[in-house]
């Protein structure tokens, strides 16, 4: 690809980070264009297809976390989780404006942030950090469940929410403890068992 043309691809995947993270996964095609500073033109010809421009922004999102994990992880051995759940957020606005794209394939995307996610999870546990019967897929669950609608929380500051929400959840990702289980506690008006 020649230089110029990489450099308006590039464009363009910035463009569309920022608008579908701001605007919602089905912002005007023309919107991002604009951001980009290209013409639509230029915008089709590397993007045929709404499906495609998220595809690269999902890929070009998890080169991003790749990258940072390798320094990240160091210091932080559940900086995975963060990030992912980060990635989640955007990846579930691409699934609701996917729903009439019927040769998206889901499945694929999430063999690939398994992938990335892989190391740091082995890290972790055999560190004792994380329990160590989980899996990917807790991993990408637990992700999904911290990065719902942080605003349903009623707190404006996202990196609060989520601090808070990531603290409950490692109470129950982290190793098996020695302490027994807590007791159920009855609801009210249920039979004693």
């Amino acid at each position: 690809m020649r230089k110029d043309a990489q450099k308006n691809r590039d464009r363009l995947i910035v463009a569309a980070r920022d608008v579908m993270r701001n605007e919602g996964a089905d912002a005007p095609m023309e919107l991002i264009a604009e951001r980009a500073n290209v013409t639509r033109a230029t915008l089709y010809r590397n993007f045929a297809h709404r499906q495609d421009m998220y595809q690269a922004v999902l890929e070009d999102d998890l080169q991003i976390i790749v990258a940072r994990l390798d320094v990240e992880t160091k210091t932080d051995p559940f900086a995975f989780i963060r990030r992912m759940a980060e990635l989640i957020m955007v990846y579930d606005k691409f699934l609701i404006a996917l729903v009439d794209m019927g040769d998206y394939d889901a499945e694929k995307s999430q063999l690939r942030m398994k992938k990335v996610i892989a190391a740091p999870l082995a890290a972790a546990q055999a560190s004792g950090r994380l329990h160590p019967r989980l899996t990917g897929d807790d991993i990408l669950m637990a992700c999904r469940m911290l990065a719902s609608h942080w605003k349903l929380d009623d707190e404006p500051d996202f990196d609060k929410t989520f601090a808070q929400r990531f603290s409950l959840m490692m109470q129950g990702l982290g190793p098996p403890t020695s302490a027994p289980p807590p007791q159920r506690v009855p609801r009210k008006n249920e039979p004693p068992k």
